[in-house]
Protein backbone atom coordinates (compact mmCIF):
# COMPACT_ATOMS: atom_id res chain seq x y z
CA UNK A 1 0.00 0.00 0.00
CA UNK A 2 1.01 3.25 -0.46
CA UNK A 3 0.47 5.14 2.64
CA UNK A 4 1.37 8.73 0.83
CA UNK A 5 -1.50 8.07 -1.82
CA UNK A 6 -3.37 6.98 0.45
CA UNK A 7 -3.28 10.07 2.85
CA UNK A 8 -3.37 11.89 -0.37
CA UNK A 9 -6.76 10.65 -0.89
CA UNK A 10 -8.02 10.98 2.68
CA UNK A 11 -7.63 15.07 3.12
CA UNK A 12 -9.29 15.40 -0.48
CA UNK A 13 -12.06 12.98 1.12
CA UNK A 14 -12.35 10.27 -1.79
CA UNK A 15 -10.75 7.71 0.57
CA UNK A 16 -12.86 4.25 0.46
CA UNK A 17 -14.84 3.78 3.59
CA UNK A 18 -12.77 0.79 4.40
CA UNK A 19 -9.36 1.92 4.02
CA UNK A 20 -9.44 4.87 6.49
CA UNK A 21 -8.78 3.36 9.73
CA UNK A 22 -5.26 2.70 7.81
CA UNK A 23 -4.26 6.64 7.83
CA UNK A 24 -3.86 9.23 10.11
CA UNK A 25 -4.87 12.66 9.10
CA UNK A 26 -6.08 16.41 10.64
CA UNK A 27 -8.55 16.39 8.45
CA UNK A 28 -11.40 15.50 10.23
CA UNK A 29 -10.68 18.25 12.91
CA UNK A 30 -10.46 21.09 10.64
CA UNK A 31 -13.43 20.11 8.49
CA UNK A 32 -15.76 20.23 11.59
CA UNK A 33 -14.50 23.71 12.17
CA UNK A 34 -15.75 25.16 8.85
CA UNK A 35 -16.29 28.65 9.06
CA UNK A 36 -19.74 31.06 9.87
CA UNK A 37 -19.78 34.46 9.07
CA UNK A 38 -22.10 36.73 10.44
CA UNK A 39 -25.97 35.41 11.40
CA UNK A 40 -25.76 31.83 10.72
CA UNK A 41 -24.55 32.28 7.01
CA UNK A 42 -21.84 29.98 5.69
CA UNK A 43 -19.43 30.42 2.81
CA UNK A 44 -21.19 28.49 0.97
CA UNK A 45 -24.96 29.99 1.76
CA UNK A 46 -22.89 33.39 0.29
CA UNK A 47 -21.56 31.32 -2.55
CA UNK A 48 -24.98 30.07 -3.83
CA UNK A 49 -26.31 33.48 -3.19
CA UNK A 50 -23.72 34.91 -5.76
CA UNK A 51 -24.72 32.01 -8.63
CA UNK A 52 -27.91 32.62 -10.67
CA UNK A 53 -31.30 31.37 -9.43
CA UNK A 54 -31.35 28.31 -12.09
CA UNK A 55 -27.97 26.97 -11.05
CA UNK A 56 -28.19 27.01 -7.29
CA UNK A 57 -30.26 23.50 -6.90
CA UNK A 58 -27.50 21.67 -9.70
CA UNK A 59 -25.09 22.89 -7.59
CA UNK A 60 -26.24 21.64 -4.88
CA UNK A 61 -27.27 18.21 -6.52
CA UNK A 62 -23.66 17.92 -7.49
CA UNK A 63 -22.26 18.56 -4.28
CA UNK A 64 -24.65 15.72 -3.06
CA UNK A 65 -24.15 13.28 -5.17
CA UNK A 66 -20.28 13.66 -4.96
CA UNK A 67 -20.73 12.95 -1.46
CA UNK A 68 -23.26 9.91 -1.55
CA UNK A 69 -20.62 8.86 -4.15
CA UNK A 70 -17.39 9.42 -1.25
CA UNK A 71 -19.51 7.60 1.19
CA UNK A 72 -20.42 4.83 -1.13
CA UNK A 73 -16.54 4.59 -2.65
CA UNK A 74 -17.97 5.07 -5.90
CA UNK A 75 -15.38 6.46 -8.15
CA UNK A 76 -17.43 8.83 -9.81
CA UNK A 77 -21.01 10.21 -8.86
CA UNK A 78 -22.82 8.40 -12.36
CA UNK A 79 -23.75 5.56 -10.23
CA UNK A 80 -25.74 7.91 -7.95
CA UNK A 81 -29.43 8.58 -9.87
CA UNK A 82 -31.37 12.17 -8.21
CA UNK A 83 -34.41 9.93 -7.60
CA UNK A 84 -33.31 6.64 -6.21
CA UNK A 85 -33.57 6.40 -2.66
CA UNK A 86 -30.66 6.38 0.00
CA UNK A 87 -31.71 2.77 0.85
CA UNK A 88 -31.93 1.61 -2.14
CA UNK A 89 -28.25 2.93 -3.08
CA UNK A 90 -27.19 0.85 0.19
CA UNK A 91 -27.05 3.29 2.81
CA UNK A 92 -27.37 2.31 6.52
CA UNK A 93 -27.65 4.44 9.61
CA UNK A 94 -23.37 4.07 9.86
CA UNK A 95 -23.35 5.51 6.41
CA UNK A 96 -26.11 7.94 6.84
CA UNK A 97 -24.14 9.58 9.77
CA UNK A 98 -20.79 9.57 7.83
CA UNK A 99 -23.30 11.38 4.71
CA UNK A 100 -24.25 14.05 6.95
CA UNK A 101 -21.00 14.34 9.08
CA UNK A 102 -19.72 15.17 5.16
CA UNK A 103 -22.46 17.61 4.05
CA UNK A 104 -22.56 18.95 7.92
CA UNK A 105 -18.50 19.80 6.77
CA UNK A 106 -19.16 20.75 3.44
CA UNK A 107 -21.77 23.18 4.27
CA UNK A 108 -21.15 24.60 7.55
CA UNK A 109 -24.82 23.35 8.94
CA UNK A 110 -25.63 21.12 12.04
CA UNK A 111 -27.38 18.43 10.22
CA UNK A 112 -29.62 15.95 11.94
CA UNK A 113 -28.51 12.19 12.35
CA UNK A 114 -31.62 11.16 10.44
CA UNK A 115 -31.44 13.52 7.57
CA UNK A 116 -31.06 10.78 4.68
CA UNK A 117 -34.28 8.53 5.83
CA UNK A 118 -36.17 12.44 6.42
CA UNK A 119 -35.06 13.15 3.07
CA UNK A 120 -34.82 9.83 1.13
CA UNK A 121 -33.24 11.02 -2.28
CA UNK A 122 -30.72 13.22 -3.40
CA UNK A 123 -32.60 15.56 -5.01
CA UNK A 124 -35.02 16.25 -1.84
CA UNK A 125 -31.75 16.42 0.23
CA UNK A 126 -30.78 18.88 -2.32
CA UNK A 127 -34.23 21.25 -1.94
CA UNK A 128 -33.39 20.72 1.55
CA UNK A 129 -29.76 21.86 1.72
CA UNK A 130 -30.78 25.26 -0.38
CA UNK A 131 -33.79 26.16 2.04
CA UNK A 132 -31.38 26.04 4.71
CA UNK A 133 -28.51 27.19 2.95
CA UNK A 134 -30.25 30.62 1.80
CA UNK A 135 -32.96 30.94 4.68
CA UNK A 136 -35.92 29.91 2.46
CA UNK A 137 -39.15 27.98 2.82
CA UNK A 138 -38.92 24.07 1.33
CA UNK A 139 -39.27 23.62 -2.27
CA UNK A 140 -43.18 23.67 -2.70
CA UNK A 141 -42.89 21.11 -5.21
CA UNK A 142 -42.09 18.28 -2.50
CA UNK A 143 -44.86 16.49 -1.91
CA UNK A 144 -46.07 16.40 2.00
CA UNK A 145 -46.48 13.08 2.43
CA UNK A 146 -43.32 11.89 1.33
CA UNK A 147 -41.71 11.28 3.97
CA UNK A 148 -44.33 8.96 5.61
CA UNK A 149 -44.64 6.59 3.18
CA UNK A 150 -40.83 6.01 3.44
CA UNK A 151 -41.20 5.44 7.58
CA UNK A 152 -43.78 3.14 6.80
CA UNK A 153 -42.32 0.83 4.29
CA UNK A 154 -39.28 0.98 6.82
Amino acid sequence: LDAEALRAQARAGTLPPLLRKLVRTSVRRSLDSAPRTTAGHTPLGDRLAALPADERHAFLLDLVRTQVAAVLGHASTRSVAVDRQFRDLGFDSLTAVELRNLLGSATGLRLPATLVFDHPTPEALARLLLAELLGTDADPAEPAGSVEAVAVDD
